[in-house]
């Protein structure tokens, strides 16, 4: 699937139709978005709930998801971890932050050292985890923009018969004067 993701139906309409694209093609498209959503509302999770820096943005996103139709209670793992993440990431900030004033006031190399493996330890961790998550949940359709990719962006054209079928067709049936 390479290139640009594709947009959803509502945001080629508020943009003007630039890439002028057809009426059936529009209708196509929007048939198909349509199917993909369950009118179902994102819950948030025990764990989301629980932690005050993912809840308060947790609340955020609905609140900005509240006036389009493109997040439903299918996306709602997806919203949460993203959630968990941004409070992992905060923590994570935090962390380094400390070790940051640490490493100011530390004058021991080898104590510097210690704390130079745990900065990149922090990193490293979060950075592969954010990676894996991205990585499955492309592969399973679990976010919108996967999901809107997966649309077909043609309607399915109708199978024209061959010119000689056609011929043979109207010969068979065909009225004839005898």
């Amino acid at each position: 699937m390479a290139g640009r993701p594709s947009k959803p139906v509502q945001l080629i309409k508020m943009e003007g139709n630039k890439d002028r694209r057809t009426k059936a093609e529009l209708e196509h498209r929007e048939s198909y978005e349509k199917s993909l959503y369950t009118g179902t509302k994102i819950k948030e999770s025990p764990a989301v709930k629980s932690d005050p820096v993912a809840h308060k943005e947790f609340l955020r996103l609905k609140k900005l998801y509240k006036s389009i139709q493109y997040i439903d209670g299918l996306d709602e793992q997806i919203v949460n971890r993203y959630c968990m993440l941004i409070s992992e990431e905060r923590a994570l900030q935090k962390q380094a932050d400390s070790l940051h004033a640490l490493l100011e006031e530390e004058e021991d190399p080898k104590e510097k050292i210690e704390i130079y493996k745990l900065l990149n330890s922090c990193d490293t961790k979060l950075t592969k985890k954010r990676d894996l998550i991205l990585k499955i949940e492309d592969r399973l359709f679990l976010n919108p923009t996967a999901r809107i990719r997966a649309i077909p962006k043609k309607p399915p054209e109708e199978e024209k018969q061959s010119p000689m079928a056609e011929f043979l067709k109207k010969r068979a049936g065909g009225s004839r004067a005898d």
